[in-house]
């Protein structure tokens, strides 16, 4: 059996490297021409650590990124309003979360790969035929097999064409990412803290150690959709609301570079329950795109990539095969969806008073309510 996967980015390469494992033929196909050392880190979740785990390939992965030993939510004067011991994470549920950059863990995966991703493919068109599918891609070229995996992202052209969707929804704020080359201080390089603004309005930033001299930062604000805003001009307005922040926060901002800086209006994907048809199935952002607001857009691809090679080991027609993976994987993705965007909702309150009442919820959560979110996220089964 040979499956197609349009996509390689986190989630179609992690389900390369599960189906490979299982004996599958696969071709990896990315829109784009290369792959880019871009400015952008990422926390693999104790739950995707758990995937990779059971793939063979986390302590390798692990030793390429940072070491966290505390995550926390903080106000901008420092006030802890939440925290996540790592160390605690990896007692309970046999996994610790992981920071690392996003190119390097790309490299990694690439790395386990007996096949190699075929770039510069931007997939217009599928077609299913009595006994497959073909891909076809702007360059005139297609690609045939038996299935078709589409990992090509919250705008992916596979779903909208082929499958649809029920639309995205814009969160009302906008982000912008980046890495800087620093020497965080010890103490700095283990734990990470997204911070609170003072007036609300979502704005938020947060920075930690992905491995090496690489610190990555984030910084959000609420935006109308599309505002025009120069790179340089949306670091004026990183420094000016980052001023008051305390901790390292104004010394990680002065390493910014201007040029760096990555924009990204954030959108979910309004929930569906059309993962797939005929041959084709939708994986990670293609089926479930979230906004970031847990940290778990790559993680839940990761698990979808492990479910998806799991159940097609188990069942050998395509449309009992994706069945028992959506039924394993929709009602989970869906509520991190659900969860996410309310808590975009949530920083996007405005005013001293709303902001008060929001932190004051948020750092008097009870710890049974804690301790059931925790293990929803992380105590997952394979």
């Amino acid at each position: 059996m040979k499956a197609i996967i349009i996509g390689g980015g986190i989630g179609g390469l992690t389900t390369a490297i599960a189906l490979q494992q299982r004996g599958w033929q696969y071709e990896v196909y990315e829109a784009a021409p290369e792959y880019k050392a871009v400015g952008a880190g990422i926390l693999l979740g104790a739950n995707a650590m758990k995937v990779y785990q059971q793939l063979g390939i986390a302590d390798a992965l692990t030793s390429q990124g940072g070491h966290l030993e505390q995550l926390y939510i903080k106000d901008y004067k420092g006030k802890i309003l939440q925290q996540i011991d790592n160390n605690l994470l990896q007692q309970q549920y046999g996994s610790r979360s992981v920071p690392i950059h996003r190119a390097t863990l790309q490299a990694a995966l690439l790395g386990y790969l007996d096949e190699p991703v075929r770039t510069g493919k931007k997939c217009i068109a599928v077609t299913e035929t009595q006994g497959g599918i073909i891909a076809r891609f702007d360059d005139g070229s297609e690609a045939k097999g038996d299935i078709l995996i589409a990992a090509d992202g919250i705008r992916s052209a596979v779903r909208e064409h082929y499958i649809g969707s029920q639309g995205y929804r814009y969160s009302g704020q906008t982000c912008w990412r980046t890495t800087v080359t620093m020497d965080l201080p010890a103490a700095e390089r283990i734990v990470t803290s997204e911070v609170w603004g003072g007036r609300g309005n979502g704005v938020r930033a947060s920075f930690m150690h992905v491995g090496g001299d690489q610190v990555y930062f984030w910084f959000t604000r609420r935006f109308p959709e599309g505002t025009p805003l120069t790179n340089e001009e949306a670091l004026a307005l990183i420094q000016r609301e980052l001023a008051s922040f305390s901790g390292h926060m104004k010394e990680v901002v002065a390493r910014i570079d201007a040029s760096k800086l990555i924009r990204s209006d954030l959108y979910d994907l309004a929930p569906t329950k059309n993962w797939h048809k005929g041959r084709v199935v939708l994986l990670g952002d293609a089926a479930h795109a979230t906004t970031p607001n847990l940290g778990q857009g790559a993680s839940q691809a990761i698990e979808d990539a492990y479910a998806l090679a799991d159940s097609l080991s188990r069942h050998s027609a395509p449309e009992a095969a994706f069945q028992h993976y959506a039924s394993r994987r929709m009602a989970r993705a869906h509520k991190i969806v659900r969860i996410s965007w309310q808590l975009a909702l949530l920083t996007n309150w405005q005013g001293a008073i709303a902001v008060a009442f929001r932190n004051f919820m948020v750092r008097n959560m009870p710890a049974g309510t804690t301790k059931r979110q925790l293990d929803f996220l992380y105590n997952i089964e394979l």
